[in-house]
C-alpha cells in the first residue's frame, strides 16, 4: 500500500496547465502563430500519465486517460456483480419452518389471527372438511391469483381461509399472499383497524358459516373450540335468594389498568360488586329493592381460552384511544381451578401464543405473534413475511418489548417468578387447556385424543390448488435463474468489450488520433445502468468547426482504432480529426493573452498615480465606476472590435474572472453599498468615463462621481479608450443641467416652506390628535377623506425633499358606480377606519385651499325637534344596494379563513342559564370568577345605536383578563376546537358547553366546521364547565365500547355473511 501511494504523483492543476500551454504568448504576435504554437496550445505533446499515476483525471491533459473510472474495469469482477436479481431460492421455504404471509400494508394484524388460527389443527382439520353452499358468493378475486386457476376456486371467506390453511400447510414458498382473502373481506389494506375486535368479528363470522354446513364436527367447532359460559348471580341480602344469568364467551375482556399480573386482572373480572343504595336490586322473592351483591363466576371453559388485554382504552381528555404501556405478567402455565365453579375438577392451561402490538399509539404500530408449534414444542416469531424460530424451548419476547417512537428511555422491567413472563406489548394472550378430560356440558375431547398426532388432510380441490401454485413457484424459480444466468453473460460481455476499448484508447507515437468529450469517456466507464448517450463533441467546437482550445479542460485525445469501435457501437459526433486544430482561435487567444498582460502593466501604473489626490493641480476628469472597471471595459472593447473580424467570442479572459481593481480610488467615498454596486454594474454595460457626461453632452453637475486623475494617468487609459470622452480640470460642467438643478432646488425650498405653513395649520392632524369621533354628542358634522392622502400628505410635511407633494384629494375610491356612497362611515367599522378619516370643518377648509378635490363627502347630525332623536345626512346619500351586496360577499368570505384568532371566556357554575347569557351582553360586570372578568360601566363608550340596529359593530377586538386566545381555521371540526379547549382550560371535552351568542354549540355533532356553526375570526366563545365524571363511569365506557363493532369495519365483509 505504500508503494502504491508513493508512485501517485502530485497532479498539476487545470491553472498550471494553462499556464505552460500559453506562455509562449505572452512573447509572440499572433502574426507569428506557427503549427509549434498550435501544438503547444492543445497539448498534444503532452506526458502522458501512467496507470495509477493520478488520484484523479488530469483535466488539463487531453493525453491522461487515467482516473476517469477504468480501475473497476481492468480487473477481475465477481459475477455476482452482474446480478439484478436477487437469489430465488431466497424465496423458498426453509427446511423445517413455516410459510409466512405477506404484509399487503397494514394487514400486519390479519396475518397474526390467520398464524394463530393455523396452528390449531383441530380447527384447522374442521374447516378442511366445510362445504360451500352453492350460489353462496360475497367476495371478490383479484387478477392474476392462485385461486382463479381452477374451478373450484373459493369465492367464500370460509373458502378463502381453506386455501391459506393449506398453502400454509404445503407451500414451497417462503410467505403467500392473502390478498384474495382480505379483498373477500373487504378490508382497506392502506388503514391499520383494531386487531380484538377483527378477532371477534371474524369468528362469529365463521361460527354464522360453518353452523349451517351438514358434518356436526364443522358445525360446532368454533364453539366446541373457543366457547365458554359464565354466569351473572347475583344474591339478596336479605332472604340470601340467589338468581342466575348464564351468558357465552368467546374471549374474555380483561382490564390492565392498575394491574402487574394477569392474576390481578382475573381477579378484578370476577369480584363481587355491591348493589346498594341507588343502584339497589329488586328481588323477586322479598318484592322490593334490596341490597345484593353480584358477580361473575366461570361455569365452562373452553379448550382454546383467548384473553384480551384492553390495551387501547378510550382516552376522555383527548376523545381518542390511547395504548396502555404498563408491564403484564403471565404464567407459562394458567391454573384456573380457584376461580372455576367446580372445585373439583382441575383446569389448567398452557400458554399456547402471545400477540404483540409494537409501538406507543393505538393508531400506528406494527403486529406480530409468538406462537408455540405443538409438535416440535418450540416458539417462533412471526412477523408477516419473516419467520424466526426462538432458541431453546422457552418464550423470549426480548426487543418486541421496545417501544418503537417512544424515546431512547425505557422503563425497567419488572422481576419475573419461576415460570412467567411480562409484557408491556401483549394485547392477546391463547392459553390450550393442558389436560384434555370429559366435562359436563357442551364440550367433548374425543375427537382431539384420536387425531391430535395427525397431520390435518386437505380437501382434492385445495390439493390441485396448491399443486398448481408450487409448479408456478418452480416455474419461477428456473426462470429468475434464466435471467440471472442471462445478466451474467451480458456483463461479461460489457466487461470484455470495455477492456479491450480501453486499452486501445492511448495514442501511440506517430498514430493517427482524434479527439472525444472527456466526459462522455468517464460516464462510460461510470454507471452502466443509467449510460445511454452518444459521443457529443459538439460542446467542444468553436465557431470554425474546429475543437476549440478553451475545450482543453475536457478533450482527450484517442487512437483512431478507437474511435472507430466507438462510433460504430454508440454512434454520436461529430468526429473530430487530429487535424481539426483551429488556427484562428488560437491568433485570438494570442492576441487577448497579450491585451492582458498590457493591461496588468499599466494598472499597476495607474494605480501608483492615482493613489494621490491632486485637486487643484492639472489634470482630467474620470468617472469613479469606469476608473474601477477599466480593465473590463478595455477587454470588452477589444472583443467588440473583434466581432467583424473571424473570430469565436466564447473565452473568457482573467481579466474577467478578477475582481475590479484601483477599489481604493473609491474609499474617500465613505466605501460601497450595494445600491452602488448595482450602479457600478450597469455603468460597466456603457462607454468608458460615460458616467460623467450629462444629456447634453457636457460635464455632469454631480460631483460624487467623478475625480481628477494625474495627466500621465489619462495618458495611459486615453491609449485603450482614444475615442472616450475628455474634460481638463478646467472644463465648466454644462449650463443647462445647472439652470435645471437650480430650479429644482427652488421647487425643494418651497416644498420646505409649504409643508411647514401646512404643519404648523394642521398640527393635530399630523400628530393624529384630537380626532373627531362620530359617536361623541358634540360631533355635528365631519368631513371624509382618503386615509391614503392622508399618509402621503404626512410623509410630504416630514420630509418635504424626499417625498412629493400629493397632487388631488381623491375621495373616489368611497363611490360606487352610481355615484353614491359605499361604505357608511357612522358605524364603528375596522375596515373602513383602515380607508378612512374624518376631518374637522375648519381642517377641510384648509386643505382644499392647498390641493384639489374631485368629491366632497359631508356627514352632518340633525336633531329632530318632536323626538330629539339624532337623525344623519350624507351628501352624497347612501346606496343601499351596492352596500348590501358588498356586505353579502364579506359574509362569503368570512366562511372561509386560515389561522384566524377567536376568543375564549370561561364562565362558572355558580350563575344559573339566565345570568349566564347576561354575560354575554357587554355593559354587566361579574366578578365571581377569575378566568371571567368585564369592563366597568364607566369605562366603557357609549354607541350611537343599540345593538339591535342595522350597523355593524366593531370588528376591533379588546380583551379582558383571563380570556385565552386559540387559532383555528373554517375548516377546523367542533372535536377539534374541544381539544383546544382543553388545553386552554384543562377541561376535557365532555365536561364542556360551549356557547357562541347564546347558542349551545355542543349539541351538534363533533365532526360539523367551525364556518358551519357561525364561528367566524374574533369571535367569542362562552366555555361553561361540567361536573366531571367518576372513575367507574369511565370504566364502563371502555367496556361498552369493546363490545360494539368500530366504525371502521362497517361496509366490510366481517359484519355480513360469508
Amino acid at each position: 500500500m505504500q508503494n502504491n501511494t508513493a508512485n501517485i504523483r502530485q497532479m498539476p492543476s487545470k491553472q498550471q496547465f494553462e499556464k505552460a500551454a500559453w506562455q509562449w504568448a505572452e512573447t509572440t504576435e499572433p502574426a507569428q502563430v506557427n503549427e509549434t504554437h498550435l501544438n503547444l496550445a492543445y497539448r498534444i505533446n503532452e506526458k502522458a500519465c501512467s496507470k495509477n499515476a493520478c488520484r484523479r483525471n488530469c483535466r488539463g491533459n487531453p493525453n491522461c486517460l487515467t482516473g476517469l473510472g477504468e480501475k473497476d474495469w481492468l480487473g477481475t469482477i465477481d459475477d455476482e456483480y452482474w446480478l439484478e436479481i436477487e437469489d430465488p431460492n431466497e424465496e423458498k421455504r426453509p427446511e423445517g419452518s413455516f410459510v409466512g404471509l405477506k404484509n399487503l400494508g397494514a394487514t400486519c394484524y390479519v396475518n397474526t389471527f390467520l398464524q394463530v388460527w393455523f396452528h390449531n389443527e383441530d380447527f384447522r382439520r374442521a374447516l378442511y372438511q366445510w362445504t360451500p353452499v352453492k350460489g353462496n358468493s360475497n367476495g371478490t378475486l383479484t387478477e392474476g391469483s392462485v385461486s382463479e386457476a381452477t374451478e373450484s376456486a373459493p369465492s367464500t371467506v370460509s373458502g378463502h381461509l381453506q386455501l391459506i390453511f393449506a398453502l400454509l400447510q404445503y407451500s414451497r414458498r417462503r410467505y403467500i399472499d392473502p390478498s384474495d382473502f382480505i379483498n373477500c373481506l373487504g378490508l382497506d389494506t392502506a388503514l391499520q383497524q383494531d386487531a380484538q375486535e377483527f378477532c371477534k368479528l371474524l369468528l362469529s363470522l365463521l361460527e354464522d358459516t360453518l353452523s349451517r354446513d351438514p358434518n356436526p364436527l364443522v358445525q360446532r367447532i368454533i364453539q366446541d373450540q373457543f366457547c365458554g359460559q359464565y354466569a351473572y348471580t347475583t344474591r339478596c341480602n336479605n332472604c340470601l335468594t340467589s338468581s342466575s344469568r348464564p351468558s357465552r364467551f368467546y374471549e374474555l375482556d380483561l382490564n390492565i389498568k392498575g394491574h402487574k399480573d394477569l392474576n390481578e386482572c382475573l381477579e378484578e373480572f370476577l369480584q363481587e360488586e355491591r348493589l346498594e343504595g341507588a343502584n339497589q336490586y329488586f328481588c323477586s322473592t322479598c318484592n322490593s329493592k334490596q341490597n345484593a351483591a353480584r358477580k361473575i363466576q366461570l361455569q365452562d371453559l373452553p379448550p382454546v381460552l383467548n384473553l384480551q388485554l384492553l390495551r387501547f382504552v378510550f382516552d376522555r381528555q383527548t376523545g381518542m384511544k390511547k395504548k396502555l404501556n404498563t408491564y403484564i405478567q403471565f404464567p407459562e402455565f394458567l391454573n384456573l381451578s380457584e376461580y372455576f365453579t367446580n372445585k373439583d375438577v382441575a383446569v389448567e392451561y398452557e400458554l399456547k401464543a402471545v400477540l404483540i402490538h409494537r409501538g406507543p399509539s393505538a393508531y400506528s404500530g406494527h403486529f406480530i405473534a409468538h406462537i408455540r408449534d405443538e409438535k416440535s414444542g418450540s416458539w417462533f416469531k412471526y412477523n408477516d413475511e419473516q419467520i424466526e424460530k426462538i432458541e431453546g424451548k422457552k418464550l423470549k419476547l426480548g426487543a418486541e418489548e421496545d417501544l418503537q417512537g417512544a424515546g431512547t428511555s425505557q422503563p425497567k422491567r419488572p422481576r419475573l417468578t419461576k415460570g412467567s413472563h411480562a409484557s408491556r406489548n401483549a394485547y392477546m394472550l391463547v392459553y390450550k387447556r393442558k389436560e384434555p378430560e370429559n366435562r359436563d356440558g357442551n364440550h367433548s375431547n374425543e375427537y382431539t385424543e384420536s387425531t391430535s398426532n395427525v397431520e390435518p388432510e386437505i380437501p382434492e380441490h385445495l390439493q390441485e390448488m396448491v399443486l398448481l401454485d408450487n409448479q408456478k413457484f418452480d416455474e419461477w424459480i428456473l426462470e429468475m435463474k434464466k435471467m440471472r444466468n442471462a445478466s451474467v453473460e451480458t456483463g461479461k460481455a460489457r466487461h470484455n468489450e470495455i477492456q479491450h476499448i480501453y486499452k486501445l484508447l492511448p495514442v501511440s507515437n506517430e498514430a493517427e488520433f482524434e479527439w472525444l468529450n472527456g466526459d462522455w469517456i468517464k460516464a462510460w466507464l461510470g454507471d452502466q445502468d443509467t449510460f445511454n448517450s452518444k459521443p457529443d463533441n459538439s460542446v467542444m467546437m468553436c465557431c470554425h468547426g474546429n475543437l476549440s482550445p478553451e475545450k482543453m479542460n475536457i478533450a482527450k485525445r484517442i487512437d483512431i482504432k478507437a474511435a472507430d469501435l466507438i462510433y460504430s457501437k454508440f454512434g454520436g459526433g461529430p468526429r473530430l480529426c487530429g487535424d481539426h486544430l483551429c488556427m484562428p482561435c488560437v491568433k485570438q487567444r494570442c492576441s487577448k493573452i497579450r491585451l492582458e498582460a498590457k493591461l496588468k502593466d499599466d494598472s499597476k501604473i495607474i494605480s501608483e498615480l492615482t493613489k494621490v489626490k491632486i485637486d487643484g493641480a492639472e489634470g482630467y476628469w474620470v468617472g469613479k465606476a469606469s476608473l474601477r472597471a477599466w480593465r473590463r471595459l478595455a477587454m470588452h472593447k477589444n472583443n467588440l472590435e473583434s466581432m467583424g473580424e473571424d473570430t469565436c467570442q466564447n473565452s473568457v479572459s482573467e481579466i474577467d474572472k478578477e475582481p475590479s481593481d484601483d477599489t481604493h480610488t473609491l474609499r474617500e467615498n465613505k466605501g460601497s453599498t450595494g445600491e452602488d454596486e448595482d450602479e457600478e454594474d450597469e455603468r460597466e454595460r456603457k462607454e468608458f468615463n460615460s458616467e460623467i457626461v450629462c444629456a447634453h453632452g457636457n460635464l455632469s453637475t454631480d460631483a460624487s462621481l467623478r475625480r481628477l486623475i494625474p495627466v500621465a494617468a489619462w495618458t495611459v487609459l486615453k491609449k485603450h479608450f482614444p475615442d472616450a470622452p475628455e474634460f481638463y480640470y478646467d472644463e465648466q460642467m454644462c449650463r443647462i443641467c445647472m439652470e435645471i438643478d437650480q430650479e429644482d432646488e427652488q421647487v425643494s425650498s418651497l416644498n420646505k416652506m409649504l409643508a411647514a405653513d401646512q404643519k404648523a395649520a394642521l398640527l393635530q392632524l399630523y400628530l393624529d390628535k384630537n380626532r373627531p369621533q362620530w359617536d361623541k354628542e358634540d360631533v355635528r358634522e365631519v368631513v371624509f377623506i382618503s386615509k391614503l392622502f392622508v399618509e402621503e400628505w404626512r410623509n410630504f410635511v416630514k420630509q418635504p425633499l424626499r417625498h412629493e407633494r400629493p397632487s388631488i384629494i381623491d375621495n373616489s375610491i368611497f363611490l360606487c358606480p352610481h355615484s353614491l356612497l359605499l361604505v357608511k362611515p357612522d358605524i364603528q367599522d375596522e375596515n373602513i377606519e383602515e380607508i378612512l378619516c374624518l376631518l374637522w370643518p375648519w381642517e377641510w377648509t384648509v386643505l382644499v385651499n392647498s390641493y384639489p378635490v374631485n368629491t366632497i363627502i359631508c356627514m352632518t347630525k340633525i336633531k329632530d325637534k318632536e323626538t330629539l332623536m339624532d337623525t344623519v345626512q350624507s351628501d352624497p346619500d347612501f346606496c343601499s344596494e351596492c352596500i348590501a351586496a358588498r356586505d353579502r360577499q364579506e359574509a362569503e368570505e368570512k366562511k372561509h379563513y386560515v389561522g384566524a384568532k377567536i376568543y375564549l371566556r370561561k364562565v362558572t357554575d355558580v350563575v344559573d342559564k339566565a345570568a349566564f347569557l347576561d354575560k354575554l351582553i357587554p355593559g354587566e360586570e361579574n366578578n365571581s370568577d377569575p378566568d371571567f372578568s368585564q369592563l366597568s360601566n364607566e369605562s366603557r363608550k357609549r354607541k350611537l345605536y343599540d345593538s339591535t340596529s342595522n350597523g355593524r359593530r366593531s370588528s376591533r377586538h379588546r380583551r379582558v383578563r383571563g380570556e385565552k386566545e386559540v387559532v383555528v381555521s373554517s375548516t377546523n371540526t367542533l372535536k377539534e376546537l374541544k381539544v383546544k379547549v382543553m388545553h386552554a382550560f384543562s377541561v376535557a371535552p365532555f365536561d364542556q358547553t360551549l356557547m357562541l351568542d347564546g347558542v349551545c354549540l355542543t349539541n351538534h355533532k363533533n365532526d360539523t366546521k367551525l364556518a358551519d356553526l357561525g364561528i367566524y375570526p374574533q369571535c367569542i366563545i362562552s366555555v361553561k364547565v361540567d361536573s366531571p365524571c367518576d372513575e367507574a363511569s369511565f370504566l364502563e365506557e371502555v367496556y361498552e365500547a369493546s363490545s360494539k363493532p368500530e366504525a371502521g369495519f362497517t361496509g366490510t365483509g366481517l359484519l355480513g355473511s360469508s
